[in-house]
């Protein structure tokens, strides 16, 4: 991708931070694209554990609990969510940012060590270390989540952001990919039947899998030192509750943030937490446990997720920012539909398709980014995650939709859900974001529709 092919800086737009970015030094800019990309390869190697769902929800089935309790941790995961706010509100200044980050990272590393031992240790308490890690993650990704896009938000020109984002989104997933390879081997000792070696045992497979994250984060939380932290503006929000509350006035009362969240929270209901669901279906199309295929999901939804990526940073460069968020919704439906038709083990590129689609979560939080003042991205971004706890009771209704009625129908109302995402962005989204503003008798200047 071209790196000048993006938008080129407005003033008047959010995001752009041409005052903040005029006097940053190339070199500085680079340095902060390489951790963007390099931490997020990392995070994507690391997958199938950092991925609250399927390997979770694989192991809880094989212990012989019900499809709702194999959902539980992905439940869990959502529900933290609302706690990096916390952080966005108690320590909003930049020069706060590399500190947060690092402790983050060692906090990610040390909860994937302690949940490798608990699989040793202490075999009867599996359900509560592994409901445990789930939390803590839920907690971890949104803090690195909301420090990293402000770091690309204030901390490069927008040109080099929209590259950035390309390469992430684009080479990443092949990082999980690799991952995903390395999981299949460790679980079951055979890869596409082209590759075969002898399995790990249980519960040294576990082990293996969730002690990774600890080095890997190990390296994550060094690169967080070459980041060149965006210095901090005149306008930086305060610690206070006037702060707060004008900053959740910002949020939630401009109305193309709230049509994007509508988007965003329906394309994350229909087409992500339908995965653990899509995981079990093993059972019914193939007659083998859950987590056979683990890894070949996984391959396949990353690897589609870096093919995608390069198509949809190509849609972000040539159209504008609705197209590629739109077509992430579209993606999804098109993988239940594909679910739902394709029988046997053909099914299994379902998984490739929802992997693309949840390319969402970027393209969704790109164009609320773009409707943001630059000293309220890494605010903005902590209520974007906070509000995904909205469909954090998905999973539970489709695993006991599972329960009761079978699998299919749970892939019948995520089909529903999915229709009504698209309709919804399709006719209410304007193609760019607008910048919300305050006018002079203090209220939000909704922009055009």
């Amino acid at each position: 991708m071209d790196p000048t092919a993006v938008n080129s800086p407005d003033p008047s737009t959010p995001g752009t931070t041409v005052d903040e970015c005029a006097d940053l030094p190339i070199h500085a800019q680079r340095r902060n694209s390489l951790v963007f990309i390099l931490n997020h390869a990392l995070g994507y190697f690391v997958a199938p554990v950092f991925y609250v769902g399927v390997l979770h929800a694989a192991i809880l089935s094989a212990l012989g609990f019900s499809d709702t309790i194999a959902n539980l941790p992905e439940s869990v995961y959502m529900w933290m969510t609302p706690l990096p706010v916390l952080i966005a509100w108690f320590w909003p200044s930049t020069r706060h940012a590399r500190r947060i980050l690092v402790s983050t990272y060692v906090i990610e590393g040390l909860a994937g060590l302690l949940a490798a031992v608990l699989f040793l240790v202490t075999p009867q308490w599996l359900v509560v270390g592994i409901v445990v890690h789930s939390a803590v993650i839920g907690i971890a990704n949104g803090v690195v989540t909301m420090c990293l896009w402000e770091l690309i938000g204030r901390g490069m020109t927008p040109e080099r952001r929209g590259w950035t984002l390309g390469i992430t989104f684009g080479v990443g997933p092949l990082f999980a990919v690799l991952g995903s390879c390395a999981s299949q081997l460790i679980l079951n000792g055979n890869f596409l039947d082209l590759i075969h070696v002898t399995p790990v045992p249980k519960p040294w497979c576990y082990v293996v899998l969730f002690g990774t994250t600890g080095p890997a984060m190990a390296v994550s939380a060094a690169c967080v030192f070459l980041a060149h932290v965006p210095r901090e503006s005149s306008v930086e929000p305060s610690v206070s509750v006037a702060g707060v509350m004008q900053g959740l006035r910002e949020y939630f009362a401009y109305r193309l943030i709230l049509i994007a969240i509508c988007g965003f929270l329906l394309t994350s209901a229909g087409g992500n937490m339908i995965l653990n669901n899509l995981a079990l279906f093993v059972r019914d199309t193939t007659g083998e446990p859950p987590d056979t295929y683990t890894g070949l999901q996984l391959t396949l939804r990353f690897g589609c997720k870096s093919l995608f990526g390069f198509a949809l940073g190509w849609m972000l460069a040539r159209f504008d920012a609705k197209t590629p968020a739109l077509a992430t919704t579209l993606i999804c439906l098109a993988g239940i539909v594909w679910a739902l038709v394709v029988p046997g083990k053909w099914y299994l590129f379902s998984f490739g398709l929802l992997g693309a689609g949840e390319l969402f979560y970027i393209y969704y939080l790109n164009y609320i980014v773009g409707c943001s003042a630059p000293h309220r991205i890494r605010e903005n971004t902590a209520y974007t995650n906070v509000i995904m706890i909205a469909v954090s009771f998905m999973p539970l209704i489709y695993g006991a939709i599972s329960d009761s009625y079978g699998l299919r129908a749970s892939f019948f109302l995520a089909l529903g859900i999915l229709a009504g995402a698209t309709i919804i962005v399709s006719t209410l989204l304007p193609r760019q974001p607008v910048p919300s503003r305050l006018d002079s008798t203090n209220s939000i200047n909704p922009g055009p529709l």
